[in-house]
């Protein structure tokens, strides 16, 4: 009789430990890719001679965001910005 209650308790913990077991969600979907091994290949070279690949230690550098304003629109802009706020509560730390 104890054998019997051992195999019952042995088999209600193995089941109970299925009832955890997680699914993924949402379901993994398969990649399939919409290049090339020849296209991937030549982006990674391009993006070695550009410095965009990190070499080790070398990480690429930042490169600066370029901008159609001159000097002298961003003075003017921030000029009319100060102008506009000039009433905030706030003025910073």
């Amino acid at each position: 009789m104890r054998k019997l209650s051992l195999a019952f308790a042995v088999l209600a913990l193995t089941s109970a430990a299925g009832a955890y077991a997680e699914v993924p969600y949402p379901a993994d979907q398969p990649f399939v890719s919409s290049v090339s091994r020849a296209e991937v290949k030549q982006e990674l070279i391009q993006a070695e001679q550009q410095g965009q690949i990190a070499d080790g230690d070398n990480y690429p550098v930042a490169m600066p965001a370029s901008s159609h304003l001159s000097r002298q629109d961003v003075r003017h802009d921030l000029q009319h910005a100060h102008n506009m706020h000039d009433d905030a509560t706030y003025a910073g730390a």
